[in-house]
């Protein structure tokens, strides 16, 4: 598996997703941990990439406000 493609495909999909509140917590919160997952079976040069998209869910996550969680 590529996990990098994986990662992204993912990345993808809760992005575009058009879920709110507590649904698209709960798509970011599954992601996130998903693509935690896969982390450990990146290559050393995608880590990176992986770990920025991660950061990135993660971000958007805490940027929702409170009701939202």
């Amino acid at each position: 598996m590529d996990v990098y493609r994986e990662a992204q495909r993912l990345y993808a999909e809760v992005m575009m997703s058009a879920a709110s509140g507590p649904e698209l917590v709960a798509e970011l919160e599954r992601t996130i941990q998903q693509i935690g997952e896969l982390l450990p079976q990146a290559a050393p040069d995608q880590r990176a990439a992986v770990l920025l998209m991660n950061s990135s869910l993660a971000q958007r996550l805490a940027g929702l406000p409170k009701e939202s969680r």
